[in-house]
């Protein structure tokens, strides 16, 4: 029987996004619609039960409680992302050897996609089959990529080699010479599928263009426009505009460091976890990404560099948005890699070839920051932005002087008097909260909180300062309180 991380790559449940607990420790023999969560604890052992009634947050430890207890493989909750924020939650999951799991998609599909991928049987072998024949097109010309996605689509090794004893494998001829896969057979059905799409695999990753055409897709162009040397910025620009990465337009990049994965699984974050995460920010951020918005996405020295192009200036909206889908994306791959010391950088948004290649760079040298409050807590992802205007240098500069910090230090104190395990997730609140003009949800979405641990944090703070925060003087002495404060090194000035 397969495990919930072999199923999670099954042709229909890309829906499903892990929140808690592990993936592999029970095999899944099915899957249940349970209509309340009463009904949690006589579900059979090894089940996926799907939760079709809302949990309230009180309850939500109760529900993981009794599904544990049945022996359940996974809980798959209708709009749970509030668990991402419920510490007893995870460590409920943890210990009861139970995932934890979020959709928003097709619960009929989700069904069906299970009891396909369970069985084993025919139409799990053609849905595996035309997912690589929709997939591999993106690999045309990179055996290692068509590798890894064939890999994680049969949910099994696939290897560049000649098949040996007990092996199945496939093989073509390219303009750089033969490509050879090679994986484990298998009896039946998931055989035929193996057999299927190692020969899909191998006819991409062989083809893919002829000729003086270096670059065989926009992230290929993408990886050559951020190595090659800067004289040649010009010649592929060119060749960007004729297959359509739009390179002439603002520039947002993101850099995740991904050195410690395994190459199947940082080809895996391209092809799988970026597409789920641009959706998700669609979905959740309060506002929606314009749909004159580009993203394209590069493997740059074992790094991830995310491409976000906008017609326009970005403004600082663009921005947040930028950095918003930095977290998400970084947060979902340290939910499935907690081993792996993942982190995120962003640049600034700057215009046409020589603007991706800059924006690029600093990305990677905000990645070199130090961590500080903001960048390294469980509250927030460690994503660092690039200071483009200098400002925490101008206000360390200024909380430098004895009087501005005596004035930050009377603004806080009935903060700070609780001690900094209490006050400094309070301070990194009400920064976010300001940061945002006075909005809970955004606060929430960017601390990776519910917004009423927001909303209960803001009432804490206006109780021990008496500050009105309706008032912009306040709101401002505030925020610049605030950012000097966890800006600032520890020890003395």
């Amino acid at each position: 029987m397969p495990r919930l991380v072999d199923l999670l790559s099954a042709p229909g449940l890309d829906a499903l996004r892990p929140l808690a607990g592990p993936l592999d420790a029970t095999e899944i023999t099915g899957i249940r619609l349970e209509p309340r969560a009463d009904g949690l604890a006589a579900v059979p052992a090894g089940t996926v039960a799907v939760l079709l009634a809302p949990v309230p947050d009180h309850l939500l430890d109760v529900a993981v409680r009794d599904a544990a207890a049945a022996g359940a493989a996974a809980l798959v909750l209708r709009g749970g992302e509030q668990v991402a924020g419920d510490i007893a939650v995870q460590a409920l999951a943890e210990r009861g050897r139970i995932a934890v799991l979020t959709t928003d998609g097709d619960l009929a599909a989700l069904v069906v996609a299970v009891d396909r991928a369970v069985a084993g049987d025919s139409a799990d072998a053609l849905a595996r089959i035309g997912a690589a024949a929709r997939e591999l097109a993106s690999a045309a010309g990179d055996p290692e990529r068509a590798a890894a996605i064939a890999a994680r689509l049969l949910g099994t090794p696939v290897e560049r080699r000649a098949a040996g004893p007990g092996e199945e494998g496939a093989s073509a001829a390219g303009p750089d010479g033969e490509v050879r896969l090679a994986a484990a057979a298998q009896p039946g059905h998931p055989g035929t599928a193996i057999r299927s799409v190692l020969a899909l695999a191998a006819l991409t990753a062989a083809g893919g263009g002829h000729g003086d055409v270096p670059v065989r897709s926009r992230g290929h162009l993408l990886a050559e426009l951020l190595v090659a040397p800067q004289d040649q910025t010009a010649r592929l620009a060119a060749r960007g505009r004729t297959i359509g990465l739009p390179v002439d337009g603002r520039h947002i990049a993101l850099r995740i460091e991904a050195a410690a994965l395994p190459a199947a699984d940082r080809y895996r974050l391209l092809d799988t976890v970026l597409p789920r995460t641009l959706t998700d920010v669609r979905q959740h951020a309060d506002g929606h990404v314009p749909d004159g918005v580009h993203w394209n996405a590069a493997l740059v020295d074992d790094a991830l560099v995310l491409l976000g192009t906008w017609p326009t200036d970005p403004g600082a909206p663009g921005r947040r948005k930028a950095l918003a889908l930095a977290r998400r994306a970084v947060d979902r791959l340290r939910r499935l890699h907690p081993e792996a010391d993942l982190r995120g950088g962003v640049g600034a948004p700057h215009r046409g070839p020589l603007g991706i290649r800059t924006s690029a760079r600093e990305a990677r040298a905000a990645l070199l920051k130090p961590a500080t409050a903001d960048t390294a807590t469980a509250d927030t992802a460690p994503v660092t932005a690039h200071d483009a205007a200098g400002l925490d240098r101008m206000l360390l500069e200024w909380y430098a002087s004895d009087t501005a910090r005596e004035a930050v230090d009377e603004l806080l104190a009935p903060v700070t008097e609780l001690g900094p395990d209490r006050a400094d997730p309070l301070l990194r609140t009400l920064q976010a909260y300001l940061d945002h003009n006075n909005s809970p949800a955004r606060a929430a979405e960017e601390l990776h909180l519910h917004r009423n641990a927001v909303g209960a944090r803001i009432r804490r703070i206006t109780d021990l300062t008496g500050a009105d925060l309706t008032d912009p003087e306040t709101r401002l002495a505030l925020q610049l309180a605030c950012r000097a404060r966890l800006s600032a090194p520890p020890g003395p000035a």
